[in-house]
């Protein structure tokens, strides 16, 4: 015994919904033509920088494992 609601017209786009800042709207800044810069031309990564990280994440969840293991038994 489920009853479907009826459908809700949708407005138009010429009708302003209740809130206006949500209304849709469609950047035309950025197309198919629009050309730009390759993203990984801008990266500038040093040789073995953040070599250090898997480290520190390792030590880190040891710590954190032996402050768990301190919590439940104390």
């Amino acid at each position: 015994m489920s009853k479907v609601p009826p459908a809700e017209p949708r407005p138009s786009s010429d009708d302003a919904p209740l809130n206006p800042a949500m209304k849709q709207v469609r950047d035309q800044s950025y197309g198919p033509d629009a050309q730009g810069t390759d993203p990984m031309d801008t990266i500038s990564v040093k040789k073995d920088e953040g070599r250090h990280w898997p480290a520190i994440w390792a030590a880190s969840a040891i710590i954190g494992v032996i402050v768990v293991i301190l919590l439940l038994v104390l």
